[in-house]
């Protein structure tokens, strides 16, 4: 069954009409039925011990023309409450306290389920969950499942937990849930459903209008977990800890979820399946520093959608993480045409402009297909930090014939690292697919992998303006192989010193239709080294290492005697022939040299399929 459709029929089952009313359950004072539309939800109705006040529900339902305001003394650091009716809670109205910087814990292990027309109006922070119980710091608990169980004491609450293996869901239908500047977002339960209706959009709406659905915690922290076992959820002010067994879905459709602002927060999801459907993760900044954006999931689809940092001014940009224990699949365009990416940049113009933050991906298996990117860029002084991929099993990237990276002038990647685990599997770009670092500081692309194949115009690229170029460092142990491909380091102007390319192990390097070039513009153009048992290179190949008004670089192959004939490869393309392409003759005084070392080669055609 498609997501999309399993996430209508929970939305359906959980949103059956359900009596518009607020009950207390008499644990903790007197059983009400309060009246409404505008419930008030005063101090006499609960219990309160310290700075903690508590209070029960039978029921706790909203209609879209409804509001239930918490109140109470001033110094209540922490409104808790619970529904134990065992009926899902249906909010479709405002949620308001007024208790100045109270944090609000909402719990209802029945399901919550929340409408187009639910609102936030709170001092604090807002946290959400299906939890059978909060445990407390000093070992206190409230138990919404079995209330009895409960001992109320005034320590804050230190953990969510869980006593089945089917803890409900929460659902959130084009709902916006936002929390105050410096506040935390906490969606905690079982699956985590978020379904925005493109057609419900809001045409007045300025605040990221291509999203009905939006979470949004300014300079503050989102919190999104999914549990499918018992277990406990322990936020801490870095991390989050997960004791449980099996973890959830979440799903999110047409869904935007935000810590931005002058400095932006964290955002932390742990769970099963994660899926983003024309969605976005955004955590950007202006003069303060940037957050974290950390998920830890077992498998990761974004499917048109994005996850992205950047920074506008002096602060420093945020981390990207991505702990994915299977399989990371990057595909699909959103409904604006733009390719899934993963990014982080800075674009500050003062002189002490903010770096971009560090983006790190490790997966099982890593799969990035029709024109989805991973990418890193600055526009202005501030510099790029370093992209790491580590895909212990494969990595592939595959497609449609568009560009993998778009070819953004002002674009700054410093660094691009791909490991692949000792299994043997291959790495594999193919139908202009690319990797590349462009300009400001350009820094290092890093590929290790046991065979490297290059296909139907895929482009490996360091690329610089006004900046020294970046190194491209290739290991593989195999076979290294460029099918109408390149692999290039350049300077696009100034008098910034080409790149090196250094190409290391490889039992063969195979050149059909392609190019290998170390360039520069006024500096010095880059140095390329390949070592190699073979270097093969069709007539229409290229490898130079050469400047346009500077000094050239130096072309080393390394490539000693051996036999081919049990290493004979069957190509694709047309025909191709084992020599070695001279360098091209220019009219300035410092020509390129290649040198090839202790290699006596003999034409060996190549066999046309």
């Amino acid at each position: 069954m498609k997501p999309q459709s399993l996430l209508t029929i929970l939305f359906l089952i959980i949103s059956l009409p359900t009596p518009a009313q607020i009950t207390t359950d008499g644990t903790l004072g007197q059983k009400l039925n309060l009246p409404g539309p505008d419930y008030q939800i005063g101090a006499d109705l609960g219990q309160q011990h310290g700075n903690n006040l508590f209070h029960s529900f039978q029921d706790f339902n909203l209609q879209s023309h409804e509001s239930a305001t918490f109140t109470g003394p001033n110094p209540v650091q922490n409104v808790i409450s619970r529904v134990t009716g065992g009926n899902p809670s249906n909010i479709d109205g405002l949620i308001r306290s007024t208790l100045p910087n109270a944090d609000l814990y909402f719990l209802n292990p029945s399901g919550i389920l929340f409408g187009p027309h639910a609102k936030l109006d709170v001092q604090g922070s807002f946290h959400v969950s299906t939890a059978d119980y909060l445990r407390l710091e000093d070992g206190g608990s409230f138990h919404a499942r079995q209330p009895n169980d409960s001992l109320l004491t005034v320590a804050p609450v230190e953990a969510f937990g869980f006593l089945t293996d089917t803890p409900a869901p929460i659902t959130l239908q084009d709902s916006q849930l936002f929390v105050p500047f410096g506040k935390t977002l906490s969606l905690v339960g079982g699956d985590l459903l978020m379904q925005g209706q493109l057609a419900s959009k809001d045409e007045s709406d300025t605040f990221h209008p291509n999203y009905p659905l939006k979470l949004f915690a300014e300079f503050g922290r989102i919190n999104l977990i999914s549990l499918a076992s018992q277990g406990e959820v322990i936020p801490t002010q870095s991390d989050i800890i997960l004791n449980a067994k099996q973890t959830g879905k979440i799903i999110a459709n047409n869904t935007w979820i935000g810590v931005s602002g002058d400095g932006a927060g964290d955002l932390f999801i742990r769970g099963g399946r994660f899926e983003l459907n024309n969605s976005e993760l955004e955590s950007d900044s202006g003069d303060k520093d940037s957050g974290i954006i950390d998920i830890q999931v077992e498998h990761l689809n974004l499917n048109g959608s994005e996850i992205a940092t950047d920074t506008h001014g002096r602060g420093q940009g945020g981390k990207i993480i991505l702990k994915i224990a299977e399989t990371l699949n990057l595909s699909g365009t959103s409904e604006k045409g733009a390719p899934t990416f993963i990014f982080s940049g800075t674009e500050g113009q003062f002189d002490n402009a903010g770096d971009a933050g560090k983006i790190e991906i490790e997966a099982r298996k890593i799969v990035i297909t029709e024109g989805a990117r991973i990418s890193r860029f600055t526009q202005g002084p501030g510099k790029g930090g370093a992209i790491v991929v580590k895909a212990s099993e494969r990595l592939i990237i595959s497609g449609s014939p568009e560009a993998y990276f778009r070819n953004d002038p002002f674009a700054n990647i410093n660094n691009i690292e791909t490991h692949l685990g000792n299994t043997g599997v291959s790495a594999l770009l193919s139908n202009s697919k690319s990797i590349e670092v462009n300009a400001g500081h350009a820094g290092m692309i890093s590929i290790q992998a046991p065979t490297i194949n290059l296909t139907d115009h895929s482009l490996i690229a360091a690329s610089a303006k006004n900046a020294g170029g970046g190194d491209i460092t290739i290991t593989t142990p195999n076979f290294l192989s460029l099918q109408n491909s390149r692999i290039t380091t350049s300077v696009k102007s100034g008098t910034g010193n080409g790149g090196d390319i250094t190409i290391e192990q490889p039992v063969f390097v195979v050149l059909n239709n392609s190019k290998i070039a170390a360039q520069a513009d006024k500096g010095r153009g880059g140095n390329i080294s390949i070592r190699s048992d073979q270097f093969l290179a069709s007539s229409d190949s290229l490898v130079s290492a050469s400047s346009r008004l500077g000094l050239d670089g130096e072309v080393n192959i390394d490539a000693p005697d051996m036999n081919l004939d049990e290493f004979m490869v069957l190509l694709p393309g047309g025909f191709v022939e084992a020599s070695l392409k001279e360098c091209d003759i220019q009219d300035i005084e410092n020509p390129s040299t290649f040198k090839i070392h202790h290699t006596r080669q003999r034409p060996v055609p190549f066999i046309k399929e």
